[in-house]
């Protein structure tokens, strides 16, 4: 029999051997708030500034241009409240489906009040 296929990556998969080796050393190293002075909190900000740039050298982008959420959800919300704000001179019309994730029908509420 070949190897396992999960179908439902939506709500989780398993970790990749170098996520999970990353996830360990910043559950070590990183649990410190990166936005503190102290060493702990430094350490936590190299941590998050290497994340930072790895991931955008993968997608080819700055790591300036790399966010990192707390959740699908946020995440959701977010790029709909980013791609309203790039297209704001062109007008706030949000089109969406009734079927879509709650965090993009608030994005879209909030941006279009008369979203459709």
């Amino acid at each position: 029999m070949g190897s396992r296929v999960s179908l439902d990556a939506a709500s989780g998969q398993p970790l990749h051997p170098l996520a999970r080796e990353a996830l360990l050393a910043a559950l070590d190293d990183g649990w410190a708030d990166p936005e503190k002075l102290s060493s702990s909190g430094r350490r936590a900000r190299q941590l998050l500034d290497a994340a930072r740039e790895a991931v955008a050298v993968v997608l080819g982008a700055r790591p300036d241009e790399v966010a990192f959420t707390t959740s699908g959800s946020a995440a959701a919300y977010d790029g709909v409240r980013g791609a309203v704000a790039a297209r704001a001179r062109v007008g706030r019309r949000v089109v969406h489906s009734a079927v879509e994730h709650s965090s993009v029908l608030h994005a879209a509420a909030e941006a279009d009040p008369h979203a459709v």
